[in-house]
């Protein structure tokens, strides 16, 4: 399916991922994937942890940030500093960040990521959700360019696949 086409099925953030194209095909060694698996982990250490400054070292710069589907929390952010400001300021977080069921997908020059959130409340409850990303190669390591993070819930649509 062409470029194009296979944008449709994706929500509107996903189609402005396509400024993040290189000038070729992304390859992936064992070493990058395992840099971007740790790269996920530390996004959940860093907020469960309150450390802010470690955070800073999952986004680019000019990050864009979703979270959609919960609610009164919904919000876009644009840039790093938004991000950090919006994370500090939040009391909503959950005690703790289950990241699982890590993808790394090369989607011709972009490389993506799908995973899960088990989400340990405050108020002892459990919730789950998934993250929809774009990582870059920077040349302090690899970082998240574009994050989506939706709830799931057992009424919710399934999220929308990275590819079709």
């Amino acid at each position: 399916m062409a470029l194009a086409n296979s944008l449709e099925h994706r929500s509107p953030a996903c189609v402005e991922r396509t400024r993040f194209r290189t000038l070729g095909p992304v390859e992936l060694t064992t070493v990058d994937r395992l840099a971007v698996h740790e790269l996920m982990a530390r996004y959940g250490n860093a907020i469960d942890e309150r450390d802010w400054e470690r955070l800073a070292t999952v986004f680019t710069d000019d990050c864009r940030y979703e979270l959609a589907g919960f609610g009164r929390l919904d919000v876009v952010l644009q840039g790093r500093a938004a991000i950090l400001d919006y994370m500090a300021a939040s009391a909503e977080h959950p005690v703790a960040h289950h990241i699982t069921s890590v993808e790394v997908i090369v989607d011709g020059d972009v490389v993506r990521t799908r995973s899960k959130m088990i989400a340990h409340l405050r108020d002892r409850t459990v919730g789950t959700g998934y993250y929809r990303d774009v990582v870059v190669r920077s040349s302090d390591g690899w970082r998240i360019a574009e994050r989506h993070v939706g709830m799931l819930r057992a009424s919710s649509t399934p999220p929308t696949p990275l590819s079709a």
